[in-house]
């Protein structure tokens, strides 16, 4: 890997990104410390210059200012406190008594190096600095300074400290950094290994959890709930594709020899019928794409924009009201019953909901011996409204039921029978769009379809 790759990945720049945050931050409050610190210590010795010229000035006056020459000739001479350093000088300037000459005259603070003024007594380094400041007395002025030393030594600490600091944290940040970004880059590879694999081919691929329950194993549940999703639809278009050439090439087959057929007619009457049946061929056709067609827009959520608020309870009388006599001329009994008091309102569009439950009806009187009873139930259970479809027919063996919302999927598989195998897709399509569960279980004797919608 090149430095220009390294560069380029996300957990590297996010790792040097935070490292160079932290190390900022570490040379912000150093800074202010050094400054803080520094200022601390400068304000401590000129306190302590302070003190001293107040008592040492106490003995200003006419009578006593021999005294205070006297005193800082003294003081400037001791060797108990090397750090200080004196200058009294008359009005005129001239020096009277201490161990430094020639300090400039100033009202303010002043830094003096020890090579830039004259001491009586050789002490120190010629680079060490005093902090000091004249004060005005009856006859003349007087200055005190102090070193600073304290200071310097202060700041050459914090220096070594901030060096040393920096140099271990650089290097702690830079192993957890390197550990953080490998285990971001893991978990990065771990999506984009089954990516690939699912762009070369292999739908079954799944990202895998890490078990944390953290944000990211949410993402790869959200990315493998998306890849099965593909994987079903990729399945159900190969399946589809499958089905649909088995549909087609029967009626195919049986319009062609209609026409051929009817080609070498003579009579009209015959040749009249032959047509009906070959037209009949195409509309049987003709309906089984209309129907993939109708599911695919409904799949793709395009009938959304016409949801109501509707009452299940009208638009399952009303399937009621339509059915009861087509399941009276197949010898089916029809009823709906309600536990419901008051109406079950959900979100939908009325002409489609009724699709999904006539389509449910219909495949109960079209696939059950005559006698049957059907009955369609309405209930509120846990936050929802659901519907039942139960008939005492023949159900559907368990592991097939998953299967029969498939597309132009049959449990004859033979396709000899009427009907195209798109009732249940188109229920099942209805259902995902309204967000509402289907399921089919067991009626004991016969089958049950369970429709699950979200109460409003």
């Amino acid at each position: 890997m090149t430095a220009r790759d390294l560069l380029k990945r996300t957990p590297f720049r996010l790792a040097a990104a935070f490292s160079l945050f932290f190390i900022t931050t570490i040379l912000a409050l150093f800074t202010v410390i050094y400054f803080v610190a520094s200022e601390r210590l400068a304000a401590d010795i000129r306190d302590r210059v302070e003190t001293t010229l107040d008592s040492l000035a106490a003995l200003d006056g006419d009578r006593t200012f021999d005294d205070l020459v006297g005193l800082v000739a003294s003081e400037s001479q001791s060797v108990r406190d090397p750090d200080f350093i004196m200058e009294l000088v008359d009005k005129n300037g001239n020096f009277l008594a201490g161990n430094v000459r020639g300090v400039r005259n100033s009202t303010n603070w002043m830094t003096l190096k020890r090579s830039d003024v004259f001491l009586t007594l050789d002490r120190g380094e010629p680079d060490d600095e005093f902090l000091a400041i004249w004060r005005p007395l009856a006859k003349g002025r007087l200055l005190v300074g102090s070193d600073n030393s304290e200071v310097k030594l202060m700041k050459s600490f914090l220096l070594n400290l901030l060096g040393y600091g920096v140099l271990a944290a650089g290097l702690a940040l830079a192993l957890c950094a390197a550990y953080f970004a490998r285990e971001a880059q893991h978990r990065i590879n771990a999506f984009a290994q089954p990516l690939a694999k699912v762009s070369q081919g292999e739908i079954a691929a799944r990202v895998p959890i890490s078990g944390q329950h953290d944000d990211i194993d949410q993402v790869a549940l959200q990315v493998n709930r998306m890849l099965g999703d593909l994987q079903r639809l990729i399945e159900n278009v190969n399946q589809s594709s499958s089905d649909i050439a088995h549909d087609l090439k029967k009626p195919l087959g049986r319009l062609r020899q209609r026409l051929d057929d009817a080609r070498q007619m003579e009579d009209k009457e015959e040749f009249r019928k032959a047509l009906e049946a070959a037209l009949g061929d195409i509309d049987s056709i003709s309906e089984t794409f209309d129907a993939l067609l109708r599911i695919t827009q409904i799949e793709a959520g395009a009938r959304k924009s016409r949801f109501v608020t509707l009452d299940l309870a009208r638009v399952l009388a009303d399937v009621r009201d339509v059915y009861d006599v087509v399941a009276e001329d197949a010898g089916d009994s029809l009823k709906y019953v309600g536990h419901v008091s008051g109406p079950a309102n959900v979100r939908g569009d009325p002409e489609l909901l009724v699709q999904l439950f006539a389509n449910l009806v219909e495949n109960s009187i079209r696939h059950c011996p005559s006698g049957t009873k059907i009955i369609m139930s309405l209930s509120a259970r846990d936050g929802a409204y659901v519907v039942d479809v139960a008939d005492t027919g023949p159900s559907i063996p368990a592991h097939e039921r998953v299967n029969v919302f498939r597309r132009l999927y049959r449990l004859e598989r033979a396709r000899s029978t009427e009907g195209s195998g798109l009732g249940l897709s188109l229920v099942a399509a209805i259902a995902e769009l309204h967000s509402a569960k289907v399921e089919l279980l067991d009626n004991n004797p016969g089958l049950r379809a369970e429709v699950s919608f979200p109460a409003v």
